[in-house]
This record gives structure tokens, sequence and C-alpha cells, in this order.
């Protein structure tokens, strides 16, 4: 299996788990779940896998692109290689950028969550500890009824 197979049918199978128009996840709804299981596999992939395979992919073509650059150096064939192999080494450089920013947003994805989670635990007062919640025997909107 190439790189762009795999790739591609990552791409595929995480847009079918985070449709958010009902059509994924289970039951029918939508599946807005995060798995720090699955994004810490996901970034050891990216780093084990991923990175060095399109890295020593990027180098076997520089490789034989220099070698047949050489080969025809005398004919136009060789100046039209050479100039492929730019475009070549900009693309290789930007999908390394672009893998190592996915890896970054893998890896903050969890630090995201965690911060969000306790800002919005924060609004809710009704759930801390020592507050007028179901955490205390206090009731948690007073009446005047409650009075009587």
């Amino acid at each position: 299996m190439t790189f762009e197979d795999e790739w591609a049918g990552l791409r595929a199978d995480a847009v079918t788990r985070t449709r958010l128009d009902g059509t994924g996840g289970t039951g029918g709804g939508p599946d807005l779940s995060s798995s720090a299981a699955k994004k810490r596999s996901a970034v050891s992939a990216l780093e084990q896998r991923i990175e060095p395979d399109s890295q020593a992919a990027g180098r076997v073509a520089d490789e034989t692109s220099e070698a047949a650059a050489r080969g025809f150096q005398d004919w136009a064939t060789g100046a039209g290689i050479n100039e492929a192999l730019k475009g070549w080494r900009e693309s290789v450089k930007a999908l390394q950028a672009r893998l190592f920013a996915e890896k970054a947003a893998l890896s903050g994805t969890n630090r995201l969550f965690l911060g969000a989670d306790s800002g919005l635990a924060g609004q809710f007062p009704l759930l801390k500890p020592g507050g007028n919640g179901p955490l205390n025997a206090d009731p948690p909107f007073p009446s005047r009824v409650s009075g009587y």
C-alpha cells in the first residue's frame, strides 16, 4: 500500500466518523466524541511511519532524478529534469510541513478539550463541590415556597 492510498483511506475514515449532519457515528446521530488513545495512535503513526516513509520516498526520487539529470546534462531533458526536481523538492517540503502541522494539531487536541471542559465546568456552579447544587444538601434554587 502506498502512502497516498493509506492517507486517503485514513482521511475518508475520519470524514465518515465525524459527520455533523447526523449520518455518521452510532445510532444515526452525530459522533463528536474524542478518543485520546486514537489521537496518540495517529501521532505515533505520523512519527514512526508516515513522516519517515515520506522523507525516504522524497530522497529516493531526488537521487533517481539527480542521476537522470546528470545523464542528460548536455540535453534539454537534463534541464527539464532539474526543473521538475525543484518542484518535487518544494512538494516534499510542503508535505513534511503539513504532516508536522497535523501531528502538532493532534497532540494539542487533548489540551484543547481539557481546557474547554474545565472552562465549561466553571460555568456550572450547581455541579461544583461547595456550591449550591446536587453535591451539597442545599437546594439549588431557593424559592419563597420553601420557606413556609
